[in-house]
């Protein structure tokens, strides 16, 4: 009797553990497809969430690189999250060239707020109205005016010079527009200053410095009044004085031993010639 009892304890632990092992299978089981179905459940969710591609740095940049290629990545960033001023890769040929103005750590979005470009000067060339030469003056022909000139400035030039025994100042170029005004002087201490002309204003240039005093005045840009061009011969005619009349030539004629004027009043003088003075 005891050992039909003992026998058929050991058949009921048997089947416990067994039960046991069926319940903790089928509690895994559960476990793992819970599991599977969350994270089932996550990627639909990840799935349903608008993603946008912009650039990002591929590495950690620091301010003042010039950015290239090699300096840019492409990411996926879900749209809510993704910066206004952010770029699309398909806009990197106007990032290409730029200077970063702030430090970007790697896989951080590349924003238009950091990047500045550097425009190119443009060519002197394309700064020439038809019919225009450039040619560069002196700047101490231009006397301490040149000194002050800014590209875009416009300035007229007279010339002062001897004519017929008399000193004289006319404008010689007027509105001439500065192209460039340079900063730095030569090896031999002296500036040069850049102007637009016409291939007759640049001739007359050059044949007044090799003749004359050059002096330069700055304009308004807006300014294109022509100044008279007639020319003034000193200083009291500047100023408005009258000048001291020239005296007149006149015939002196000697009739015998008397001096006559021009109008044939007897004079003393050597008798039977005849002669001229001023």
């Amino acid at each position: 009797m005891m050992g039909l009892f003992t026998q058929g304890l050991r058949r009921l632990r048997k089947a416990a553990v067994y039960l046991l092992a069926l319940a903790a299978g089928l509690m895994s089981a559960w476990a793992v497809r819970e599991h599977v179905q969350q994270r089932v459940q996550a990627l639909e969710a990840q799935a349903r969430t608008p993603v946008v591609s912009r650039l990002v740095a591929a590495y950690d940049l620091p301010a003042g690189t010039v950015l290239d290629e090699s300096h840019l990545a492409v990411r996926e960033i879900p749209a809510q999250w993704a910066p206004a001023t952010s770029v699309d890769p398909l806009g990197i040929d106007g990032v290409l060239g730029a200077r970063l103005s702030a430090d970007l750590a790697g896989g951080e979005p590349v924003l238009k707020a950091y990047l500045t470009f550097i425009a190119p000067a443009p060519a002197l060339a394309s700064r020439l109205k038809p019919g225009q030469r450039a040619f560069m003056v002196a700047a101490a022909d231009l006397g301490g005016l040149a000194d002050m000139l800014r590209a875009g400035d416009a300035i007229d030039i007279y010339v002062s010079f001897s004519h017929r025994d008399r000193e004289v100042t006319v404008p010689l170029l007027q509105g001439m527009r500065v192209l460039t005004a340079a900063d730095a002087s030569d090896g031999d201490g002296t500036a040069n200053i850049t102007l637009a002309a016409s291939p007759d204003e640049a001739m007359r240039y050059i044949a007044a410095r090799q003749a004359g005093t050059l002096t330069a005045m700055l304009r308004n840009r807006d300014d294109a009044a022509a100044v008279s061009a007639a020319p003034q011969s000193d200083l009291a005619s500047l100023i408005g004085l009258d000048r001291e009349p020239r005296r007149k030539p006149g015939v002196v004629i000697l009739y015998g031993d008397r001096l006559g004027g021009q109008d044939g009043a007897p004079g003393t003088a050597l008798a039977g010639f005849e002669t001229e003075r001023p």
